[in-house]
């Protein structure tokens, strides 16, 4: 595989926490893996496995107490919180289970909130317009999260992640609060819109259905990767 190409990559990584009496608990052990540029990739796993503790140390939201974490060829473990968001910033987008909008903002402006962190960016609106028009929504940009429903708040978090064209997507159960039809509905948008921009989409999942979609497919057991 060429290095060049590889987005996220990481070295016997681990994550414990101490636990006072007793020896520490180990979260995630000796984790290795290497993630390219546009793929498709799923976390699977039980309950208190890690796989939700992985993602965030690979999105850099998490320090681990061992072993190494390469975004986009930087080397993060080091990296204090501060340097490790303006690695982030307009490079990495999530969505999350529980859609986390700004219940006091319309749609529109929940999706242009990325785009205002650029104060260079002068068509922040036509940018939030044409993202939710992607997501199927053009007509709903003025509600606010209260009058959408479940499926219709998730579409906007989409746009609102997909609008800056992030290099690398992360998604903590993206169709977990949702039922089956319009799941499938927003899975099928995810697919389109993470292979319309070549981003490459990590996600944590218990829906097989879904994890069965992507090209690279980690289950997570007792802390431990298998791929």
């Amino acid at each position: 595989m060429n290095n060049k190409n590889i987005v996220i990559e990481t070295q016997a990584l681990g994550k414990k926490i101490p636990v006072q009496s007793a020896d520490d608990l180990i979260i995630l052990d000796n984790i290795s893996l290497q993630i390219p540029q546009g793929a498709s990739v799923a976390i699977t796993g039980t309950s208190g496995s890690g796989k939700t503790t992985l993602l965030g140390l690979l999105a850099g939201l998490d320090s681990p107490s061992n072993g190494k974490i390469k975004l986009l060829g930087k080397e993060i473990s080091t990296l204090d919180e501060d340097q490790r968001a303006n690695l982030r910033l307009g490079k990495v987008g999530f969505v999350f289970q529980s859609f986390h909008l700004m219940d006091n903002l319309t749609a529109l402006e929940n999706v242009m909130l990325p785009l205002e962190l650029d104060s260079t960016n002068h068509k922040i609106e036509s940018l939030a317009l044409t993202a939710l028009n992607d997501v199927g929504l053009s007509q709903r940009t003025q509600h606010l999260p209260t009058q959408l429903s479940g499926g219709e708040q998730q579409r906007v978090a989409l746009a609102r992640a997909f609008v800056s064209r992030p290099d690398i997507l992360f998604a903590d159960e993206p169709t977990g609060n949702l039922d089956s039809q319009t799941g499938k509905e927003v899975e099928s948008l995810l697919f389109s819109l993470q292979q319309q921009h070549n981003t490459t989409l990590v996600l944590v999942t218990h829906d097989h259905h879904l994890a069965a979609q992507c090209q690279i497919h980690y289950r997570i057991v007792a802390g431990k990767l298998e791929g």
